[in-house]
């Protein structure tokens, strides 16, 4: 008994001292050293991508690559082994689709890095979407200026090269959204309400102008449970070390 309980307290103790760096999905662009292709499987807690484009290398040159996005895109704050897409002249398109290992928990939150230099030019359109089954949820876009546009309304982002951090708070029965200004200086949030759990998102290029500062990156992506959870955990580590304390000042 003595040894079960222990044992029992060490991983809770365990639990809650990695809890800070515990992740439900996790992935980047450094995992893919040896080419990031269809049905690609890095990282963890999410299922092999599904990367679709219509290249035809003569016209249409469409494609996903890893790359820096701090090189010729000129974006800064992310990794040099970032996701990108390239898609151009008009009628191009290239996606990066996933779905999660299992739809998104009340308490998960989704996140990653989108950066974006260059607008997507007259024709264009590079964004990112997140949906639940057949239902689309969030639609980020620039496309055509240097607007982005969530769901279809103004964001208030303006012309900038920083990376910004996209954060999808989900509780059950709404996303909370925030993300940084690529000004490094602006901020966005609001609340989208849902009637089923996310279950994958979609990062997409169209038509986009010619020029590498053209491509979006994205990189860092994960799921994370709420706080509330560590916390429990070590309320319980703490709870069965008393226990055992006590034990020992009766004997």
């Amino acid at each position: 008994m003595k040894k079960l309980l222990l044992s029992t307290i060490t991983a809770a103790a365990f639990a809650v001292g990695t809890s800070h760096s515990q992740l439900i999905a996790s992935d980047n662009g450094g995992n893919y050293g040896s080419g990031w292709t269809n049905g690609a499987n890095g990282g963890i807690g999410f299922q092999a991508w599904s990367l679709g484009n219509n290249n035809n290398g003569t016209t249409l040159f469409a494609g996903n690559f890893i790359g820096n996005p701090g090189g010729t895109a000129g974006i800064g704050g992310m990794s040099t082994n970032s996701f990108g897409l390239y898609a151009n002249p008009a009628g191009a398109f290239s996606t990066a689709e996933r779905l999660f290992s299992t739809a998104l928990s009340a308490g998960d939150t989704f996140s990653f890095q989108w950066g974006v230099n260059w607008d997507s030019g007259a024709s264009g359109n590079k964004g990112f979407v997140i949906y639940g089954g057949t239902n689309e949820w969030v639609n980020v876009n620039n496309g055509g200026s240097a607007t982005i546009t969530f769901n279809g309304a103004d964001t208030g982002f303006g012309f900038g090269t920083n990376a910004m951090t996209w954060s999808f708070a989900y509780n059950g029965s709404a996303f909370a959204v925030t993300a940084n200004d690529r000004d490094g200086v602006g901020t966005f949030s609001t609340n989208v309400a849902l009637t089923n759990a996310p279950t994958g998102f979609r990062f997409y290029a169209s038509g986009l102008q010619s020029g590498d500062q053209a491509q979006p990156y994205f990189n860092n992506l994960s799921v994370v449970p709420e706080p509330s959870t560590y916390a429990l955990l070590a309320l319980s580590a703490a709870g069965l070390a008393g226990y055992a304390a006590r034990r020992r000042a009766r004997k």
